[in-house]
């Protein structure tokens, strides 16, 4: 049986391919940021409480800024990254006001900030199949939610592991939004060949 768009999905999917377009340049910088940052936590080669605690912080407050600014312009689901960003925001101020945590507490807050990044990848992605690439998001947050489980089941791994794992989480999630980004760029074209596709 083949879906047939109602009048209502096409005028949101105008509204949210002309948002994209419109926001693709700020995906492109978060994910160049994201994978510099990435980079620098991996070959960072002194392993502290304090180091792992502030490089997850700053990745959280960096990362849930993007959403949150992001959040304004989102046609739809606005109220989910908006909570999303916030999450992460306030997991990056713990970090910061609390620096002296264990390394156990450290690695169960970064788990669990990986595990809400994972589900809000898997739902974002399985609701947003006509997108191209969607499947991106779909893995980011399958490594994600891999990573937080890591974490929150082996938290008194070492510190070099636990870095390693933001390094590797920070890269993936720059490299799908630089992929992203230049499909947001063009989002109007994928929209308009979607449609065609259904008619």
């Amino acid at each position: 049986m083949t879906y047939v768009l109602s009048t209502d999905d096409v005028a949101l999917g105008d509204a949210v391919t002309t948002q994209l377009e419109k926001m693709w340049g700020w995906y492109l910088v978060g994910g160049i940021i994201s994978i510099l940052f990435g980079f620098f936590i991996i070959s960072w080669r002194h392993a502290t409480v304090y180091a792992v605690v502030y490089f997850a912080s700053a990745f959280f407050i960096v990362g849930g800024a993007f959403e949150i600014v992001g959040s304004v312009r989102m046609a739809r689901q606005r109220w989910l990254h908006l909570l999303f960003g916030v999450l992460w925001v306030a997991a990056g101020i713990v970090g910061f006001v609390w620096p002296h945590i264990t390394v156990f507490v450290a690695a169960v807050l970064i788990g669990w900030s990986f595990l809400v990044l994972g589900i809000f990848d898997v739902i974002s992605s399985v609701q947003s199949r006509h997108i191209p690439f969607w499947w991106l998001y779909l893995i980011r947050g399958v490594v994600a939610l891999g990573i937080g489980f890591l974490c929150i089941r082996h938290p008194n791994g070492t510190l070099e592991t636990i870095v390693v794992l933001i390094g590797i989480i920070a890269i993936v999630f720059g490299v799908v939004e630089v992929i992203g980004a230049f499909s947001a760029r063009h989002a109007t074209r994928y929209w308009e060949a979607y449609k065609k596709q259904l008619q």
